[in-house]
């Protein structure tokens, strides 16, 4: 063998092995994502793990936010103060996931699913509605005002033909 092929040998192996090197790169990068990816399922689970707890724990705070958004009764500045912050934390939460799913972390479709329905039962009582239509303007990003509008709509439309469907199946009885 001339010295010439074992040259042209050397760079075939170290061709082979740098297509190997990066094959193991993709792969580490692929894992690394996919890491990444969970942590950011676990901070979002961790912040409406605080929310929810913050209601089941504690009786005064879920019987706020039944009186507040109903408009059972009515609010003295502090439990109003304290109603708008449990909303606030409802709906950065969801922006998170709102977020995250725009980024391409969580898959097309996680907020809609998972916030969606959410919003819209906060959203379509008389109290959360009321601090809906003024934090819209001035706390959270237009994509994002516009997608909660839109979950509200489909959500109104689902509502109308449940509706729908309930007294027909109350009228054909």
């Amino acid at each position: 063998m001339s010295f010439e092929q074992i040259s042209y040998l050397a760079q075939i192996v170290a061709s082979v092995g740098v297509v190997v090197s990066l094959i193991f790169v993709g792969l580490q990068i692929r894992q690394n994502t996919g890491a990444l990816q969970r942590n950011e399922h676990n901070s979002t689970m961790a912040q409406w793990t605080v929310i929810r707890m913050a209601i089941a724990k504690n009786r005064d705070i879920a019987e706020l936010m039944t009186a507040g958004l109903q408009g059972e009764r009515a609010l003295d500045a502090a439990d109003q103060l304290r109603l708008e912050q449990m909303l606030a934390e409802n709906v950065w939460a969801s922006f998170h996931i709102w977020e995250r799913t725009q980024r391409g972390i969580f898959p097309k479709g996680t907020f809609e699913l998972s916030c969606g329905a959410h919003l819209c039962g906060l959203f379509t009582t008389a109290g959360g509605g009321r601090w809906w239509r003024n934090a819209k303007e001035t706390g959270f990003p237009p994509g994002f005002v516009v997608d909660v509008a839109a979950a509200l709509a489909k959500n109104a439309e689902a509502y109308s033909e449940a509706s729908v469907a309930v007294n027909k199946d109350s009228h054909d009885s």
